[in-house]
C-alpha cells in the first residue's frame, strides 16, 4: 500500500442508487518511479486492493470497477480474484489483438463482467463490444450529436451503457434523455438551480435547526429546546449513539448523558448529520456519504497536522454539500447559518488553515493526485485517513438507517 493513492467514485443507476464504484489510483511519486508502465501500476493496485486494503473496505458489497492491465488479460496465470464483485475495465488503448480477444473471452467464461472504458466506436472493436457487459462513454468531451451517434452504434448489443465524467447537474440532465443505464461522476455534489428560488418547508426547518445548533452560546437548556422541535430527532440521536459505531461501554438513555460522554460539540455534529440525512429526496444517499467522508477525513488530517482546528473540520466537510442538498448557492446558505469566519472562508474560498485541509480532501476525492505532490503530507496519511473515513461513513449510514 506504500506510496499508492487510491480512491473510489460512485456509479449510479437511473434511480440514483449506487451499483458500484470505480477504483481510482496512482503512485504518489510524481514520475511514477517505481512503475515502468501502466500495466505494472494496475497490477500493484489490484494486489494492494485485494491483499492489503481489502475490497470490502473500499466498496462494501457494491461492484468494484478496476482497470485491468493487458498483462492480466493475456496471461492466464494472472487471473484476478473476487469475480463476484469485480468488473474488469479494459482501457481505451488496449488493441483488439487475437491474444486480447482470447483472454477476455476466457475471463468472461470464468464469470468476470467486462467493461470497456472511455469508449469510442470503431468497427475493429466489435469483437470487444460483443464480450462486454458494460461500456463507459466519456460524455464530458462530447456533443449531444456525438453521444447520439455512439448510442446508435451500440443499441443492437446486449450491453449496459455508463455515462462517465458526468460532473454537473446540467450534463446529468442531458444524459437522462438518452439510453444510458448508469451514471458516473460528481454531478450529485452540485446544486440544481431552478428558476423559482423557493426552498421546501422541510428544508427550511432543517436550516433553522442547523443554524441554532451552530450558535456558540447555545447552552444545554436551549439545546434541548432545539431537539424538542423534531420528535424523532432525540430518538434517532440516541439510537445512533448506542450503535456499534461508538462502541460505548454502557447505554446512553438521555441527551444529557450523550452530552456528558461525547461533549456538546460532538453531539452538535451528530445531530447536524442526522438532520441533513433527513432531507434527502431527489438526491442520492451518496451525497450524505460524501459529506461524511469529507468531514471525517478533514477531522483526521487536522488531528495529525493542525490539532487546534480539528473541532471545526468535521462540520466543514459535512456542510460542504449543503448547496447541493438545498439547491441554493453556498454563499446564500451561509448567510443564514451562524458559523465562524474561518469555517465560512474555508467553505466559500478554501482559504485559511481550515480551507487548506478542506481543499486537499477535495483533491483527493477527485483523484487530483498531481495537486497533492506539492504539500508536506505523507501519502500513507492520506490513504489511511481516506480508508478510515470511508469505513466510518459506510458504517454510520447503516446505523442511521
Amino acid at each position: 500500500m506504500e506510496n499508492l493513492f487510491i480512491a473510489r467514485q460512485p456509479i449510479y443507476d437511473r434511480d440514483l442508487a449506487v451499483i458500484g464504484y470505480e477504483l481510482l489510483y496512482r503512485s504518489s511519486d510524481r514520475n511514477i518511479a517505481e512503475f515502468d508502465d501502466g500495466d505494472q501500476a494496475s497490477c500493484a493496485t489490484i494486489i494492494n486492493t485485494f491483499m492489503h486494503i481489502g475490497l470490502e473496505n473500499l466498496t462494501g458489497s457494491s461492484l468494484a470497477f478496476i482497470n485491468l492491465p493487458q498483462q492480466f488479460i493475456v496471461d492466464e496465470k494472472l487471473t484476478p480474484m473476487f469475480k463476484e464483485q469485480s468488473v474488469l475495465e479494459v482501457l481505451e488503448d488496449v488493441e483488439p489483438t487475437p491474444d486480447v480477444i482470447e483472454g477476455l473471452a476466457r475471463l468472461k467464461h470464468q464469470g468476470y463482467p467486462i467493461a470497456l472504458d472511455d469508449f469510442v466506436y470503431k468497427p475493429e472493436l466489435i469483437p470487444l463490444i460483443e464480450l462486454a457487459n458494460f461500456i463507459k462513454i466519456d460524455v464530458n468531451d462530447k456533443t449531444e450529436a456525438d453521444i447520439q451517434q455512439l448510442l446508435k452504434h451500440l443499441k443492437h448489443y446486449d450491453v449496459k451503457i455508463i455515462a462517465e465524467k458526468v460532473e454537473t447537474q446540467e450534463l446529468y440532465s442531458i444524459c437522462q434523455k438518452y439510453d444510458f443505464d448508469y451514471f458516473q461522476g460528481f454531478f450529485f455534489c452540485h446544486p440544481q438551480m431552478v428558476t423559482q428560488r423557493h426552498t421546501p418547508a422541510n428544508k427550511l426547518v432543517v436550516m433553522n435547526l442547523l443554524n441554532k445548533l451552530q450558535d456558540a452560546e447555545l447552552d444545554y437548556d436551549e439545546f434541548e429546546k432545539v431537539l424538542a422541535q423534531d420528535v424523532t430527532l432525540s430518538y434517532k440521536l440516541l439510537r445512533y449513539i448506542n450503535s456499534a459505531t461508538f462502541s460505548l461501554r454502557r447505554e446512553v438513555d438521555s441527551i444529557k448523558d450523550a452530552v456528558v460522554l461525547l461533549g456538546l460539540n460532538n453531539v452538535r455534529n451528530w445531530i447536524s448529520l442526522i438532520l441533513m440525512s433527513k432531507v434527502i429526496d431527489s438526491k442520492p444517499n451518496e451525497l450524505i456519504v460524501t459529506a461524511m467522508i469529507r468531514g471525517k477525513m478533514c477531522e483526521l488530517l487536522a488531528e495529525k497536522y493542525n490539532p487546534q482546528i480539528k473541532p471545526q473540520m468535521f462540520i466543514i466537510g459535512l456542510f460542504s454539500v449543503l448547496d447541493a442538498l438545498m439547491d441554493t448557492d453556498m454563499i446564500d446558505l451561509l448567510d443564514t447559518v451562524t458559523l465562524s469566519s474561518p469555517i465560512k472562508m474555508a467553505l466559500l474560498d478554501k482559504a485559511g488553515e481550515h480551507g487548506e485541509i478542506y481543499k486537499r480532501v477535495l483533491e483527493y476525492e477527485r483523484s487530483n493526485w498531481d495537486e497533492l505532490h506539492n504539500i508536506d503530507i505523507n501519502a500513507d496519511e492520506f490513504i489511511q485517513s481516506y480508508l478510515e473515513a470511508v469505513h466510518w461513513a459506510d458504517e454510520t449510514m447503516q446505523a442511521l438507517r
